[in-house]
């Protein structure tokens, strides 16, 4: 699918080969790369822990469903509309540096690929913590529980995790799609068992089985528990709107899809399906977690867990197990085999999912720049036999494996994930939000637009993707205000705020760089942002 986007005439700034990758990719794979990175079970229990453990007094429910009407309108339409109409390798990069401009896009795309890897860090010691200490804990075996927590451990399992994600990868696209929606049957499955094993149980029944518990360790019953934790039992709006610090990746993480819409076939349909169905899948997962939880405790009994496992903790609890949602969902269950199975099967297939699609949107990331040099010749380099740029993903795979192993022994840290999100926010999604709202009144891609699928989708006279583009910024700024300025969270993510404009800088620099570097050769790079890259 050679195509070629060199300007004419005097203008003619160089001639771009075929990308070399191939639409292999259908709907279904789009949505599976989109709800990957959502990480179902993973994002609800870091949805309640990260939520509640700091603005306890967040109502779950209504946060859910003020993101559900704002992101989980405008996440769809702004993530679909762009990449159906700039169907190409490279995600947010491509949409921001022909919209915006090219130094904020690679500014942003810098944070991004930063937050990747430092959310995959972290990742890769999931295996190990929670998925199989949990399962070695629920399930008795003593030593391996352990074991799999030892930072040896942590190590051997998660350095495991990347090399099979990256063998998945690097070598057959249409392999990794088959084994894709295998690993989507225990990752969706996984939290719908510890849905029906929520509503199976009664509220008399939990607190009888968590009492048993308590007994036999000489920890803190139920209402005990309350009273240590000393939290109110009432809800607040405040509280509420920085939940959106645990509830948001929900709603977000569709973006993914982005970097691979070069290889999906009829980009125009399958791209915003996909996208629908990555946001709104999560929705309702979440949506009947939160129900199940709430009525099986007291809102004050769940905050309080969440302190104990991700805050401060609780004085007094001395169960071996962490309190969380996992191990709330085992206790309601009667302590279940099959729940346990199930949270151990499915975190086990979004370590796999996140893992391979972080390799993919590095590799493709580097493609993209490759293409509009803005990096390195071997950048561009696809494999003609396997239709991969397995050079990038290797160097993906290296930077996974020496961070996890220097995560593991000096900087783990379990906000380590807001973290890395926030860096997200601010690169990924404000930035290409503003790209949305813009995208139909900008003349300097009028051409792009034009050839849009969705140019004539209007509502009240205003561009689909425009209105889309509001809402999901409308969510962005709500939650970068309590996950980093607000007081309540200032203290533990605040401080990281150098990280995010030393990433930025580092982009603008790289762009400043490569601009020089070709205008040295007698090549204006600019007239490539005015085209979009080749497939």
């Amino acid at each position: 699918m050679a195509e070629s986007t060199a300007s004419q005439g005097s203008s003619l700034a160089f001639e771009r080969k075929a990308s070399g990758l191939v639409r292999g990719l259908d709907m279904w794979d789009a949505f599976g790369a989109g709800l990957m990175t959502c990480q179902p079970i993973a994002t609800l229990w870091l949805m309640v822990g990260i939520a509640l453990s700091l603005f306890p007094q967040g109502n779950l429910l209504i946060a859910i469903g003020l993101g559900a009407v704002t992101a989980g309108l405008g996440a769809p339409l702004v993530w679909g509309i762009l990449s159906s109409s700039m169907p190409r390798a490279g995600g947010e990069y491509v949409y921001n540096s022909r919209i915006l401009h090219p130094a904020i896009a690679l500014g942003a795309v810098f944070t991004n690929i930063l937050a990747v890897f430092y959310w995959n860090w972290y990742i890769a010691t999931w295996l190990g913590q929670p998925a199989l200490e949990l399962l070695g804990q629920y399930m008795g075996w003593e030593s391996f529980t352990t074991w799999v927590g030892t930072k040896g451990g942590l190590i051997i399992l998660g350095l495991i995790a990347i090399v099979v994600g990256y063998l998945s990868v690097a070598f057959s696209m249409r392999s990794y799609a088959i084994i894709q929606k295998i690993m989507l049957i225990p990752a969706i499955g996984g939290p719908i068992v510890l849905i029906i094993a929520l509503f199976m149980s009664s509220k008399a029944e939990f607190i009888e089985r968590w009492n048993a518990i308590a007994a036999e360790y000489g920890s803190l019953d139920y209402d005990a528990f309350i009273a240590a934790a000393a939290l109110p039992n009432t809800w607040s709006w405040h509280h509420t709107l920085g939940a959106f610090s645990g509830v948001y990746a929900l709603f977000v993480y569709n973006y993914v899809i982005a970097y691979l819409s070069g290889e999906v076939k009829r980009p125009d349909k399958a791209l915003l399906t996909g996208n629908v169905l990555a946001v709104w899948t999560p929705i309702v997962l979440g949506f009947l977690t939160v129900v199940g939880l709430y009525r099986l405790v007291d809102f004050n009994f769940l905050s309080a867990t969440a302190q104990a496992s991700f805050g401060a903790g609780v004085e007094g609890y001395m169960a071996p197990y962490n309190p969380d949602y996992l191990t709330l969902t085992w206790i309601a269950s009667g302590q279940s085999g099959i729940v346990a199975w199930a949270i151990a099967l499915a975190f086990i297939a979004v370590i796999w999912l996140e893992i391979t699609i972080a390799l993919l949107v590095i590799a493709r990331a580097f493609l993209a720049w490759g293409l509009d040099r803005m990096g390195p010749k071997w950048f561009t380099d696809v494999s003609p036999r396997y239709a991969s740029p397995v050079k990038n993903l290797t160097v993906a795979m290296l930077g996974f494996a020496i961070g996890l192993v220097v995560l593991v022994l000096w900087l783990s840290n379990q906000l380590a994930g807001l973290v890395g999100g926030g860096m997200q926010f601010i690169s990924i999604f404000l930035i290409t939000g503003i790209s949305a709202v813009l995208f139909p009144y900008r003349k300097n891609v009028r051409h792009i637009w034009d050839a849009s699928p969705y140019k004539t989708w209007k509502f009240a006279g205003i561009p689909l993707v425009t209105i889309g583009g509001v809402l999901y910024l409308t969510f962005i700024i709500t939650m970068l205000y309590f996950s980093f300025i607000d007081p309540t969270s200032r203290e533990v993510t605040g401080k990281y705020m150098i990280v995010f404009l030393s990433a930025w800088a580092a982009g603008i620099l790289w762009y400043l760089f490569w601009r020089a570097k070709n205008a040295k050769k007698g090549i204006d790079v600019s007239i490539t942002f005015g085209e979009l890259p080749p497939e």
